[in-house]
């Protein structure tokens, strides 16, 4: 059997290429999307691992935007604003709006959920009692971490009203601190959707490897093993003077070639019903041209079923026998019968 073919074979030549058209860009995409994923949120993470910075760092500064901190609450003074979501044609509050007192930074506003509320109305009860004299000593605080966050919108003018009636001072521009919120997420969403990102980066990696491995050499190996009838120049000769068609498949004298994620040679002889169909992948569809050989196995190739028709009639032409043996069915597919309920 001839070896002497490398970098002058035509055949491994397109095949590869086939390969690359076929597997690059979906490997780029996945390993883009994981990346860009693993940037982003890892971000957020980064500052989780880091711990979050005393809100007194960076109060008044541009810093302080998006920024992961942590404040102890001391003083309660009102709650001014609730947010509420509606699951299930149920309407239930989610997150309420208080207006903390900081002896050091001032008025503060602190986004908190439900689950944290029982506490935080405990310590406007307590700050109400210190402040009217009825308990001596101050409020018990709690501790808050999260990220700080522009207020704007109602936000903004119930937080105004809320200053203007306790007359208290905000900033030019006004933050409220996010209770439990890293970034724009909780700290295990982050972490999941971190480790989302890395598996697709990972995933997408794996399809990229195997541009690098001989898939298409080995393939060509393959067939020839399983036809020592056939030589590597008898193979050559015809794949030069095989037609192309949909892209990456081509039709010879008297062998198939198929250049998709896994290259596949076949022997047109061995070809005994060839058929267009459209086969349902998830929520999406794939048009694609299947041939059935002696052994009783399909094999499948992407194309559209103008493709597919032009395909089916060469084979025909070069095996009057595949004419005969083609169902009403796929005559009907052929002459488009079928199209609308494929």
């Amino acid at each position: 059997m001839e070896q002497n073919h490398g970098r002058n074979s035509l055949l491994e030549k397109e095949l590869k290429k086939g390969v690359v058209k076929s597997t690059a860009p979906i490997g780029l995409i996945i390993t883009a999307l994981g990346l860009g994923i693993v940037m982003i949120v890892g971000s957020y993470l980064i500052k989780y691992i880091r711990g979050p910075l005393p809100l007194n760092e960076v109060y008044n500064t541009e810093q302080v935007k998006n920024e992961y901190v942590t404040l102890h609450v001391q003083y309660v003074l009102d709650s001014f604003m609730e947010t509420y979501k509606t699951r299930s044609g149920i309407r239930t509050k989610s997150d309420t709006y208080y207006l903390i007192l900081d002896e050091e930074l001032g008025a503060i506003p602190v986004r908190s959920s439900v689950s944290r509320s029982e506490e935080l109305e405990r310590i406007m009860d307590e700050t109400w009692d210190y402040l009217n004299g009825v308990r001596e000593a101050p409020p018990q605080g709690s501790t808050i971490t999260g990220t700080m966050k522009r207020m704007k919108d109602e936000g903004e003018k119930y937080y105004q009203r809320a200053l203007d009636y306790y007359e208290l001072e905000g900033g030019g521009e006004n933050y409220y601190l996010w209770d439990g919120l890293l970034d724009n997420q909780t700290p295990d969403s982050a972490m999941m959707t971190t480790a989302l990102g890395a598996v697709l980066m990972c995933l997408g990696l794996f399809i990229l490897s195997r541009l690098l491995k001989k898939g298409h050499i080995e393939s060509i190996q393959s067939f020839l093993d399983s036809h020592p009838e056939v030589t590597r120049d008898y193979l050559e000769a015809d794949f030069q003077s095989a037609e192309k068609l949909a892209g990456r498949f081509w039709v010879g004298r008297y062998f198939t070639y198929g250049a998709y994620d896994k290259p596949e040679i076949l022997s047109n002889e061995e070809i005994t019903r060839a058929w267009y169909q459209v086969r349902s992948v998830g929520r999406s569809s794939v048009q694609e041209l299947v041939c059935l050989t002696r052994d009783g196995r399909e094999h499948s190739f992407s194309m559209n079923q103008k493709a597919a028709n032009h395909v089916i009639l060469q084979y025909q032409a070069i095996n009057p026998e595949l004419a005969k043996k083609m169902g009403l069915r796929d005559k009907a597919v052929m002459n488009g019968g079928l199209e609308e309920n494929s």
